[in-house]
Order: C-alpha cells, then structure tokens, then sequence
C-alpha cells in the first residue's frame, strides 16, 4: 500500500484535469508498443491504402527526412521522393547472423529507408550500421532514420547520432494540416480524418504533457512520503502498474471517506440552521422570515442548506438564500454562469462555507469553515446570521 498520506500530497501535483475526453488509442491501449504504432505509420506511407490520399504520406515523410539531412551537413544524401514499396518486421542481418529486426523499411528503385521506430530516439540495440549495410546491398542510397516520439540527442550512440530524427509530431502535424485544407476530404472520408485527428491528439501536440517542475514535484513528493522505494524495482512496467493499483485503492478510500465527511457537515450544518440560524435570523428580519432549514437538493447541489424565506409578506422579497459547502459550492463559484458576482476562484477556500442570495445571483465565502462545522458551532455563534445580513444589505 502506499503511504497514508500521498494522496493528499499528490493531488497537486498530478494537477490535470481528467476530463481528457474520448480517444480511440486510450479505449485500446493501442501505441504503448512500437509495434501497434509501427502499424500506423506503414498505414500512412503505404500509397493507395484506405487512407486515401495517396502517397502524401510518404511525400511528407522523404521531405522531413530531407530537411533533417540538411541540418546534418549531408545534402548530397537527398533522398528522391519516390514512389516506395512498404515493408514491416524486416530482418536486416546477413545470413547466418542473428536477427536485427527493422521496424519499417521504405524501398524504391534507387533508394532504401530503413526506420527504428521508438519512443525516444534510441537505437536501444539495434545495429546502425547493420542496417545501413542492409539498405546499401544493391548499390542503393540509403538512409537509416530514428522515428520517435521524443528527440533526445544524449540517447544517439554507437552510430545512430548520424541518423536524422522525424518525431511523430512532425509528421502528424504536417499531415493533419494538409488534409484540414484539403477540399472535402474530412467530410467525405471522415472515418480516416477522426482517426488521424485522435492520433494527433494522443501522440503530437494535443497530447496533455507534465512540465519539467511538475515531473519533478512529483518525485520529490514520492520521496518524501517514502514512495521512492517503487524505483528501485526492475521491471519499471509492474513497478508501475503496482503503484497505479495501490494509488487507486487508497483514492477509492479516501473518496468515500470525504462523501462520508460531507455527509456529517451537511447534518451538523442543518441542525444548526433549524434549531440556531432560523431563529437568529428571525429575530432580527421578524418573525416568519426564514420558514425553514432544508435539504432537498441532489447531485452536485446535494451539498446545499437552502433557507426558505417568506415572499410577498416581506420587503425583501424572495432573497433565496442558501449555504453551499464543498462540491456544490465550488460548482456555483466555479462552473455556474447562473451567479453574476463570485469569490475570485484564486481565493476561494473550499474548506469554508459559502453563503449565496439569488436575488442579486452573489456568492460570498464564509469566515465559518467546515472543520468547525463538524466539531459543532456552538448556539451563541453569530457569524453566519451576521454575514447573511451582510448580504442581504449588499442588495
């Protein structure tokens, strides 16, 4: 298990909203392996597939490959844009040595592109000069390309420093915004277009990334509740999975924990409000003016004390007041376009009380927070009577 105390300290941290929305390679678990997305790109740079645009794939492709050969000093190795026959899972060793699998080979009649698709660029084993020997055997121009998630030039040892580098950003980006011009294209093979949009989303720029800082709060935050022990372990995908796991036990408990603990304010508060609050206030606005303390409403307003008000008989109206706590109050601070004045969401403190009057749509934090709520506000506390008055008078 983990320690009592990491969900509090994460929280933070982690910090992304998880409202990521639907996409397709999430549903899957579809490009955790380089296989699955080797499988794409053969999709892409294959001309005539289902894709239907024709050899854009691979056009696109030779022209980065090109441009990053430039930037390496090597423009007499320009690759001709083809067309190129697609192959996958190519053996690159010579008979009688052991097998050294290319990811995805591009081959024309005058040139060979041999590509080692990974998450980083790292050749992590394979042999750069096997595979250019590979792609050279026929007298072919060759050129061995890292395609990758991420670029990472301190990873580019034993050979592959002299292999261009195309991120799947870059080609993603490029092919997504050729077809977005295309006439018709997104609606007439709409099937593909939200394919590639999900796949941009997932492995390009939409993909919702953590900064250095966060990263790094994080495992300071694993260290300091004695959670860096996990790193030790060999096997990082079980490592990690055993954390995810734990982390999900123990947030399943505490969610329950905090449902029970709303559960416990909301009664306190009630009882507070039928056997104080209503008389407090009555006895200063007259007799009759709040009817009563009630808790009728659900979902997100479940946590909400609505007091009751006459109507014509008083002079002010309807005020429809209300004491809203944890979800329900962070939903009409933050979420509900309903309340036309707010606490400034920088300031609002969901460990207290908020008080709301839907007769000038106004929320105001309360200086009564729910930690004294359950300890029980004593009979003689006056400050949500006298705050409610203050809003009254605000109108």
């Amino acid at each position: 298990m983990v320690s009592d105390d990491l969900i509090a300290r994460l929280l933070p941290v982690l910090g992304r909203s998880l409202d990521v929305g639907f996409n397709v390679f999430d549903v899957m678990h579809h490009g955790s392996h380089e296989k699955q997305l080797s499988n794409v790109f053969r999709w892409f740079f294959e001309i005539g597939g289902t894709h239907n645009f024709e050899a854009l794939g691979q056009q696109l492709f030779v022209e980065l490959i090109n441009g990053e050969l430039v930037k390496l000093g090597r423009g007499s190795e320009l690759l001709p844009s083809g067309p190129y026959a697609v192959r996958q899972e190519v053996n690159t060793a010579e008979w009688g040595d052991a097998g050294d699998i290319a990811d995805i080979v591009l081959e024309s009649d005058s040139a060979v592109i041999v590509i080692e698709n990974y998450g980083t660029s790292d050749g992590h084993g394979h042999g750069y000069d096997r595979y250019l020997a590979f792609g050279q055997r026929d007298g072919k121009l060759c050129v061995v390309v890292l395609l990758c998630g991420e670029a990472d030039s301190s990873l580019q040892v034993d050979g592959w420093q002299h292999a261009p580098v195309v991120t799947y950003g870059q080609i993603l980006d490029r092919l997504l915004g050729i077809l977005g011009q295309k006439p018709g294209y997104a609606r007439r093979e709409a099937e593909q277009y939200a394919f590639i949009s999900q796949m941009h989303r997932k492995f390009a720029d939409g993909k919702v990334r953590m900064s250095d800082k966060e990263v790094l709060d994080f495992v300071v935050q694993m260290c300091a509740t004695g959670e860096a022990k996990r790193y030790k372990e060999k096997d990082r995908d079980i490592a990690a999975e055993k954390f995810a796991s734990d982390l999900a036990q123990q947030a399943r408990e505490r969610f329950g924990e905090g449902r029970e603990a709303l559960r416990r304010v909301k009664e306190r508060l009630r009882s507070f409000g039928t056997g104080v609050l209503v008389q407090q206030l009555n006895g200063t606005l007259g007799e009759g003016f709040v009817k009563k303390a009630s808790t009728t409403y659900q979902g997100i307003y479940e946590w909400t004390i609505n007091l009751e008000t006459g109507k014509a008989e008083h002079s002010l109206g309807d005020p429809g007041l209300q004491i809203k706590f944890g979800p329900s109050a962070w939903f009409a601070n933050e979420q509900d376009s309903e309340w036309k004045q707010k606490v400034d969401p920088d300031s609002a403190d969901y460990s207290r009380l908020f008080l709301t009057s839907t007769a000038n749509l106004e929320i105001r934090q309360s200086a009564v927070s729910l930690g004294e709520v359950l300890e029980g506000l004593a009979p003689g506390d006056t400050r949500l009577h006298d705050e409610i008055i203050a809003l009254l008078q605000a109108r």
